[in-house]
C-alpha cells in the first residue's frame, strides 16, 4: 500500500504518521514545502518530495502523478490539517483514492451545511444566517440580540472569526468582512469536543473530549492564554450526541474534532458549534495517546488494512495543555512550574511557530488521573501577576 503524507512545513509529530505506515509494511511518501526536513523524518520516508508553492494545483498534480508512476497506485493521502482538506480531497478525486472527495468535503467544511447536516439529524445548534450586507446583519440582530458572533462559511480554526457585543463593533468588523459570511446567536457557555477516530463501517474506535478555559477565537483575537483537558469520563449526553453527529456526516476512516457549546443553563445540554473531519490541533493527538496508553498514529495507519489495535481503549488520565503567550505577564516563573509539577509534566516546549498564533508561544502537557488536579495545575501555570 502507497501512502502520501501531505504537510506544509512537516509538524514535529508528523514523523509518527509515517512510522506507523512502515509498521504495516507499506510505503510511506511526504510531499511537503520544506527544503530541510529532520533526518529522522527523511530516514522514515520512502521519499520525500519538495514542492515550494502546494497551493500551486498543477504542481500537486504533478508531484503525485510522479510518485505513482514510480510506486505504483497511491492509496491513502492525508494532511490531517484543516487548511489542506481541500486540495487532498481533489487530489483523491482526480487520482481515484479511497477517502473524502470534494462533494463531501464542501459538506464538512462548510459553516451552513454543518447546520443544515447536524438540524436533519436532530442535533441542537445556534440560530444562524449567510449575511451579504449589513442590512441583513442588523435585521438578524435585532431578531437574536446581541451578542453575535461573524465568522467566514468556510474557515480555518478561528481565522476572521468576531464576537460583536453592540452596534459600534458591528460597524467596525463590517469594514473587514469579505466574502461569503454567517452570523451566529451566542451561546453562552462553555466550550467542550467529542474527539476520536472512526473505522471504514463509521464504528467510533477511540473517543474523548475536551474542555477549554476559553475559545480559540479569544486567544487569537485577544492574545489570551489558553488551557484545554480531557475528562475521562465522557458526559452520555455528549456522547449520544457525537455518535449522531459521526453518523451524519458520514465520516469513516478519519479522525474528527466535533466542538459544542456546553450551555451555561443547564450543563447536561449541548449545542453543536462545528465539525472538523481531521484530528484536533498540534500535540492533542500526543496528549490523546497519553490519556490511554495507546498509539493512535499506529490506529489510523492500522485502518488501511481494517486492523485496529486500540479498540474502545479506556481513558486512564486527564492529560492537560498550557499554552502561555509572551505579551502576558504570568505570575510563576518556568522554574517553579518544573519544580512544583515534575512528577504530572510530559513536555514543556516552545511552540512551532505555524502555531503560535493560535496556541500561545510556550506550551506545556501536564498528566495525572484526577481531572480536577490538572485544570489547576494548568490554571497556575497560566495565572497572571496581577490577578
Amino acid at each position: 500500500m502507497n501512502v502520501i503524507i501531505l504537510s506544509p512545513h512537516f509538524p514535529p509529530n508528523h514523523v509518527n504518521y509515517a512510522k506507523a505506515v512502515k509498521k504495516y509494511g507499506d510505503t510511506a511518501l511526504g510531499i511537503g514545502d520544506s527544503p530541510d526536513i529532520s533526518d529522522e523524518l527523511r530516514n522514515t520516508l520512502d521519499e520525500y518530495v519538495y514542492v515550494p508553492d502546494m497551493m500551486n494545483y498543477d504542481a500537486m498534480i504533478r508531484t503525485v502523478g510522479y510518485l505513482t508512476s514510480k510506486y505504483g497506485k497511491i492509496d491513502r493521502i492525508d494532511s490531517q490539517n484543516e487548511y489542506w482538506l481541500g486540495i487532498e480531497a481533489q487530489l483523491r478525486e482526480d487520482f481515484n483514492i479511497f477517502g473524502q472527495k470534494p462533494a463531501q468535503t464542501d459538506i464538512n467544511r462548510s459553516k451552513l451545511e454543518m447546520k443544515r447536516i447536524a438540524r436533519g439529524a436532530g442535533i441542537p445548534v445556534a440560530e444562524g444566517m449567510e449575511v451579504e450586507s449589513l442590512e441583513q446583519l442588523r435585521a438578524f440582530i435585532k431578531k437574536v440580540g446581541y451578542p453575535i458572533v461573524v465568522k467566514p462559511v468556510v474557515g480555518v480554526g478561528a481565522a476572521a472569526t468576531y464576537a460583536l457585543n453592540n452596534d459600534e463593533e458591528l460597524d467596525h468588523c463590517f469594514e473587514y468582512i469579505h466574502g461569503r459570511y454567517i452570523c451566529e446567536q451566542f451561546i453562552h457557555g462553555d466550550i467542550v469536543t467529542f474527539d476520536g477516530f472512526v473505522d471504514r463501517d463509521g464504528r467510533i474506535i477511540f473517543k474523548t473530549s475536551h474542555e477549554y478555559n476559553s475559545g480559540v477565537m479569544e486567544s487569537v483575537n485577544e492574545a489570551k492564554s489558553l488551557y484545554y483537558y480531557n475528562v475521562t469520563e465522557i458526559d452520555p449526553n455528549l456522547e449520544e450526541l457525537g455518535r449522531k453527529a459521526v453518523a451524519a456526516f458520514n465520516v469513516r476512516e478519519r479522525f474528527f474534532h466535533i466542538e459544542w457549546f456546553r450551555t451555561q443553563k443547564n450543563p447536561t445540554k449541548y449545542c453543536f458549534l462545528e465539525i472538523n473531519v481531521r484530528p484536533p490541533g498540534l500535540y492533542t493527538i500526543d496528549m490523546m495517546n497519553f490519556s490511554a496508553d495507546i498509539d493512535l498514529y499506529e490506529t489510523w495507519a492500522a485502518s488501511f488494512h481494517e486492523c485496529y489495535p486500540h479498540i474502545n481503549a479506556k481513558l486512564k488520565y486527564s492529560i492537560g495543555f498550557a499554552g502561555r503567550r509572551v505579551n502576558e505577564h504570568h505570575k510563576h516563573s518556568h522554574d517553579e512550574i518544573m519544580s512544583q509539577f515534575s512528577d504530572c509534566m510530559v513536555m514543556a516546549e516552545p511552540v512551532p511557530g505555524a502555531y503560535a498564533d493560535a496556541m500561545g508561544e510556550f506550551f506545556y502537557l501536564v498528566k495525572h488521573k484526577d481531572t480536577d488536579r490538572v485544570r489547576d495545575i494548568l490554571k497556575y501555570i497560566l495565572e497572571l501577576a496581577d490577578e
